[in-house]
């Protein structure tokens, strides 16, 4: 079978490199505002995102990632 790239392949490849490139607007959070920490973990790198819940839903607060050499 062949592939095909269609409108719809585009339009989510345009969607996606949007989402890599424009970075997304970080938000302060207010006192009352509960914080989530997400955390990924693997060999090659840690992630943590800063997450403050709102009536409009999860905002980012801060983000982080290291890349892991050898032994760290």
């Amino acid at each position: 079978a062949a592939f095909e790239w269609t409108e719809e392949c585009e339009q989510a490849l345009q969607h996606l490199k949007k989402a890599l490139f424009e970075p997304p607007v970080l938000s302060r959070p207010n006192d009352d505002e509960v914080l989530y920490l997400y955390l990924a973990v693997a060999s090659e790198a840690v992630n943590a995102a800063l997450i403050c819940e709102t009536t409009e839903g999860q905002k980012l607060v801060y983000f982080t990632s290291k890349a892991l050499h050898g032994p760290e």
